[in-house]
């Protein structure tokens, strides 16, 4: 069979490398039932039309319904707003029930990880019992599961699993980055975590800039510019209109510079992600605040703690995205949302009221595709389908501003 989504690919070991040259022996004996349709996957992946790639990949899964690797690959598009979230976990519960051990198991945790991502905590608890009850359980993911359970109030069931995982594998407990979690370990005195003081200089310097945007935002009586990276700002000359506004809300590698007349100078809140490889940071004085993107870094980031430091000890005024504000972005997309979304949202809600159209700059959400994305000055065809679905941004961002404007 062909093989699909070549960077999500995992080792099957030799038993289940053998099981998989008899599955496909026999899908050769019964016909190669979906031959085509995987083949014009293949072709349609490669070419950049992820869209129609992912048709043809659900197109072969009606060809051959119980083939749980077919399956965890079309469960997994709903990673690329490609496939519903409810189709993708009524997959993946079919594979936990059905499919060998290998699969079941992949299955299982790709069904918490979608879960606690866009529904929270408590949804995500219904599958972990059969994760934790599993021997073969890795420390990485009993500790992932502890802190899943801690987020979700089972505090106690949280700290047995990090017993365990002390007593099978110590050397695990001193590079766990679960922020809260640590912090929950630290106040309980259940372990002794030698990064504790880390987790607690983390968690206080959060705190000192906690409600921070929705005060700056409110302290304007909503006189802000929100400022996105499309191409729809190019030749406009817009730049003095956009520095006018008592705060200037950016994002990512925004084009703002000292005398850029298309995008202007002045950055006053700044949207970006933890890491620096893609977004790194700029030489030009910090922003007032800098709100870092990522759905529950401080529970759901096994490395919450390693990708907050460098801000912390920078110094740096930083405010996480409110869970809870990318709870309401994926039930309404979906799928994961954009930077530039998340933004416009949040400015949205501390406003109190939708936006004039006079506030909003750069979107070009109607232009990106699965495989191209716009940007001010250039565009970016991608290997790989984008997180977000950009029809349904489109219609979400009309919800938000006071007058239909083109996007």
């Amino acid at each position: 069979m062909l093989s699909t989504f070549s960077h999500m690919h995992r080792e099957l070991g030799l038993e289940g490398g053998l099981r998989k040259i008899g599955q496909t022996v026999r899908w050769w004996m019964e016909g190669a039932p979906g031959r085509l349709s995987r083949k014009r996957y293949v072709r349609l992946y490669q070419q950049g039309q992820f869209e129609e790639a992912a048709l043809a990949l659900r197109q072969a899964l009606e060809a051959t319904p119980d083939d749980a690797q077919l399956m965890l690959q079309v469960a997994n598009l709903s990673r690329f707003g490609l496939l519903p979230l409810e189709e993708a976990l009524s997959l993946l519960r079919r594979i936990t029930t059905k499919a060998p051990h290998a699969a079941a198991r992949q299955a299982l945790v790709s069904m918490i990880n979608l879960l606690w991502e866009r529904r929270g905590a408590d949804a995500a608890m219904e599958w972990f019992a059969p994760l934790v009850g599993d021997e073969k359980t890795t420390a990485r993911l009993l500790l992932r599961a502890a802190a899943l359970a801690h987020e979700a109030g089972e505090t106690r069931k949280a700290f047995d699993l990090l017993n365990r995982v002390g007593h099978n594998d110590p050397a695990a407990l001193p590079s766990m980055g679960y922020l809260d979690l640590i912090l929950a370990v630290a106040d309980d005195g259940a372990a002794e975590l030698p990064q504790a003081g880390r987790a607690r200089a983390v968690a206080a310097h959060l705190s000192r800039f906690e409600g921070t945007f929705t005060q700056m935002i409110a302290g304007t009586a909503g006189h802000v510019a929100v400022v996105a990276n499309g191409p729809s700002l190019e030749g406009l000359a817009l730049g003095r209109t956009i520095d006018s506004h008592q705060l200037v809300v950016r994002f990512n590698n925004h084009a703002a510079k000292p005398g850029s007349a298309d995008q202007g100078e002045r950055t006053n809140i700044w949207f970006r992600p933890t890491e620096f490889t893609h977004v790194p940071m700029r030489e030009a004085p910090a922003p007032e605040l800098m709100a870092l993107t990522g759905c529950n870094i401080r529970n759901r980031y096994s490395n919450g703690l390693q990708v907050l430091e460098p801000y912390v000890h920078a110094e740096l005024p930083v405010e996480l995205v409110p869970k809870e504000l990318y709870a309401r972005l994926f039930a309404a997309l979906d799928a994961s949302p954009s930077a530039g979304l998340i933004g416009l949202a949040w400015t949205h809600e501390a406003v109190g009221r939708k936006l004039s159209p006079a506030q909003v700059f750069g979107y070009s959400l109607g232009r990106n595709t699965s495989a191209v994305s716009h940007y001010y000055g250039k565009r970016h065809t991608s290997s790989w389908p984008s997180r977000h679905n950009w029809q349904a941004e489109h219609s979400l961002f009309q919800s938000l501003i006071s007058e239909v404007i083109s996007a």
